[in-house]
């Protein structure tokens, strides 16, 4: 490889960093040189002029770490030692043990999620959201995000993966949709239109484009995806002009939680959707032919207030001398009563006895046609044969 070559592959390489971390193409410069153990670009490029050559074993190290996108605030500083370090961390980052405890780090629909034993700590795409620790332990059990050390040391890995993730989608997108113009413009990575202004379409926010690009295309007040952030708010009657700017935040958060510790030990929450859900499943169980699943399926259930509830069962369906036994066992162990009515609804077929030989539903369904087709009329939507 000639010595333009190299120099050309390092510039190309140093370009795509540049896409990934949202820096000036100058810094990435200076951090590809720190690779090869030079101070900054220029002295790289005045040691070519005298001689020096990348070599393969170079070349080889420089691409290794372009292609590991992994923005941090120490890019912007200039800081090429600490991020080679972080680098070659998160190289090995996948599984590992933080103390006696082994996590698992995985990118989710470019979320990262960290998790071992009893906790998992989740970091959204969205730069400017907060991280989520859920716990899962008992009540009275260990758990190891609840040592300030280990969650620190947790949450260190977590983001710095995130950052990487985020360096990932950048490249992905146009350079500009990430570094805006001197004007403020910046170009949507979806929609590929252009402005200076967006509009967040969950919050009615106003954002300029600086504020948009830096944020990963996510509202800055919201959190709204993408998906969400227009040019132009088509859906305002003065197209905009009323919506209040949206106040620019501090990149580090200092001025809210850096996460959020929540349990996420399953709670039961009984409503009135799980109590039908459960009460119906007890009766269609129960039922020993397809006219007592029929009449399972069209029982009405409410709830009300309480908890309590009422069944209301079709008697041309379901027996009227048989009690709905396992809906009342189950609501006994929800600690709920039950009120069971007979009534008569419009039944879905005719002949519901049939239903009472069978527990068969092909079975019933032929014997139906048949007697349709014998003593009433063809279903609506079989057509006769020529």
């Amino acid at each position: 490889m000639t010595e333009a070559n190299d120099l050309h592959t390092l510039r190309v390489l140093a370009k795509r960093y540049a896409r990934a971390n949202r820096i000036a193409q100058h810094q990435a410069l200076d951090l590809m040189a720190a690779q090869l153990s030079f101070p900054n670009w220029v002295k790289l490029i005045a040691d070519s002029k005298g001689g020096w050559r990348v070599g393969p074993e170079g070349i080889a190290r420089v691409e290794a770490f372009a292609n590991a996108p992994m923005p941090a605030a120490t890019f912007r500083q200039g800081d090429a030692e600490a991020m080679s370090r972080r680098f070659t961390q998160l190289q090995e980052a996948d599984h590992g043990m933080i103390g006696e405890h082994a996590y698992r780090l995985l990118d989710v629909l470019h979320d990262v999620v960290m998790s071992g034993e009893g906790w998992s700590i989740r970091v959204p795409e969205n730069p400017g959201a907060i991280a989520i620790v859920e716990t899962y332990t008992a009540p009275h059990a260990t758990c190891p995000v609840h040592d300030p050390g280990f969650l620190q040391a947790a949450l260190a890995i977590a983001n710095e993966r995130a950052g990487q993730v985020r360096g990932e989608i950048s490249v992905d997108w146009p350079r500009r949709s990430t570094k805006p113009d001197l004007k403020g413009v910046v170009r949507h990575p979806l929609s590929g239109s252009e402005s200076d202004v967006w509009f967040c379409y969950h919050c009615d926010g106003k954002i300029t484009g600086a504020q948009i690009a830096q944020n990963l295309w996510h509202c800055p007040g919201c959190g709204a995806s993408p998906l969400d952030i227009y040019d132009a708010a088509f859906w305002s009657e003065d197209k905009g002009k009323s919506f209040l700017p949206i106040a620019a935040k501090n990149s580090d958060r200092q001025d809210r939680p850096a996460l959020k510790i929540v349990d996420g030990r399953p709670r039961l929450v009984l409503n009135e959707e799980k109590i039908v859900i459960l009460i119906r499943s007890a009766l269609i169980e129960e039922a020993a032919n397809v006219s007592e699943r029929l009449g399972a399926l069209h029982a009405e259930i409410s709830v009300d207030e309480d908890n309590d509830v009422w069944i209301a069962l079709d008697v041309d369906l379901w027996p009227e001398n048989k009690d709905p036994a396992q809906a009342l066992a189950v609501a006994e162990l929800l600690g709920i009563e039950v009120d069971v009515a007979r009534t008569q609804f419009t039944i879905p077929f005719a002949w519901p006895g049939l239903g009472e030989i069978t527990s068969s539903t092909s079975e019933y369904a032929r014997m139906m046609l048949d007697a349709y087709d014998e003593y009433g009329g063809l279903p609506e939507n079989k057509a006769e044969a020529p």
